[in-house]
């Protein structure tokens, strides 16, 4: 390593793989460049010197070297929808710039574009840019934070560009919650064929994936209290419409849920003479349900019930806000539902609780109503007196 001078400045250059590259230029100075390659030799015996030039390529050949590993630790569904993120809104906009040339203002620029729907659209993927909500942003960042991070740990740049990005605020979506009648009103407006299914959504809180994909040898009828396992869940991949099974969600995921003995007795025609490996719920005419074909049908008994703009997904709400209505734990809960963990759980529902506790408090002050403080201190004081004869 050696320092020579390169017009008005003053570079740092080594042999790497026998090829003379630049280190590092820009310095002003002699004394200032040297102090410079001391610098890059103590990180060097220490092991964290950044590779000669490796912030030079493009974020683009940084991630065609690193997607194929990342690829490979994602389910099917998280591939395709992660790739689609790195091909439209960070390939398409920032693909061509040096990780080097990544710094904060850029990507808090690109955050702002993604929210505007500025910016090309790749020439290989039909469509056009439109303006991203919160969520969509959040995901986009945090993948770009991924691979900045990636491009550290392969001693690439020293600093991730995304640390300190503001992102817009998330205005989580509205949870809606059905009343008893409601409910009634539900299953009464959909096609029999699919009333088992949503009834047994309601009754376990199931992901529609995790309900659909549930085979008959996960069911257990006769278990003293009717159960079932959750072990895999269906989806359905965007664009090529195929279907697989993968894990659940969560790793807690994996769970066994118990359910009423009414929903039981739904479910025994559909588990008859199934092999294990079948799934309970199909189509009308067979085969694996599909959710953009349910979805005509459940936007349909919605309008009929009174219930529009109802999401499948409100009916795992609504399962949680009856176990909280009735004072069930937060924790037996979260694990019902297969959260991740039961800060969750609070996070989504914790403000149900204040409400039931309003009404316990309520009910307390109700029933204590006709006591009065006098009448306490009195009986107190004759308990005090029966204590001390005692122990006399």
């Amino acid at each position: 390593m050696w320092i020579e001078k390169n017009g008005p400045v003053y570079r740092i250059r080594d042999v790497v793989r026998g090829k003379k590259v630049t280190i590092q230029t820009g310095y002003p100075t002699k004394t200032s460049a040297k102090n410079g390659m001391v610098q890059f030799k103590a990180e060097a015996l220490q092991g964290n010197a950044l590779l000669p030039r490796g912030g030079t390529i493009t974020l683009a050949e940084f991630v065609e070297e690193w997607w194929p590993h990342y690829e490979k630790s994602l389910k099917p569904t998280a591939a395709l929808s992660e790739g689609n993120r790195v091909r439209n809104h960070i390939l398409a906009l920032l693909g061509h710039l040096a990780l080097d040339e990544l710094d904060g203002p850029t990507v808090q620029q690109w955050v702002a574009d993604l929210g505007a729907g500025i910016g090309p659209w790749p020439t290989t993927t039909r469509g056009k840019r439109k303006p991203l909500a919160p969520k969509s942003i959040s995901n986009c960042h945090g993948l770009l934070h991924t691979i900045c991070g990636a491009a550290i740990a392969a001693k690439r740049i020293r600093l991730n560009p995304c640390s300190s990005t503001k992102l817009p605020r998330r205005e989580p979506k509205e949870m809606r919650f059905l009343s008893d009648p409601e409910i009634g009103r539900l299953i009464a407006a959909l096609p029999p064929h699919w009333r088992p299914l949503v009834m047994l959504l309601i009754a376990t809180g199931l992901r529609w994936g995790e309900a659909i994909g549930l085979r008959a040898g996960r069911v257990d009828l006769l278990a003293t209290r009717p159960r079932l396992t959750v072990v895999e869940q269906l989806q359905e991949l965007a664009g090529t419409g195929e279907l697989v099974f993968q894990s659940p969600k969560t790793a807690k995921g994996r769970r066994t849920v118990s359910f009423t003995k009414q929903v039981a007795l739904l479910l025994t025609p559909l588990l008859a003479g199934k092999r294990s490996d079948e799934v309970v719920f199909t189509a009308p005419r067979g085969g694996m349900v599909r959710t953009r074909n349910f979805r005509r049908i459940w936007v349909q008994a919605c309008e009929e019930a009174g219930l529009v703009g109802l999401r499948i997904h409100d009916l795992r709400h609504t399962h949680a806000a009856i176990l909280i209505s009735a004072g069930r734990p937060l924790s037996a809960i979260s694990r019902r539902l297969g959260h991740s963990s039961i800060a969750v759980t609070d996070l989504l529902y914790g403000h149900l609780r204040e409400e039931v506790d309003e009404g316990i408090l309520a009910a307390i002050e109700e029933a204590m109503s006709g006591v009065r403080a006098e009448d306490l201190e009195a009986e107190l004081d004759e308990e005090l007196v029966d204590v001390l004869a005692d122990a006399a």
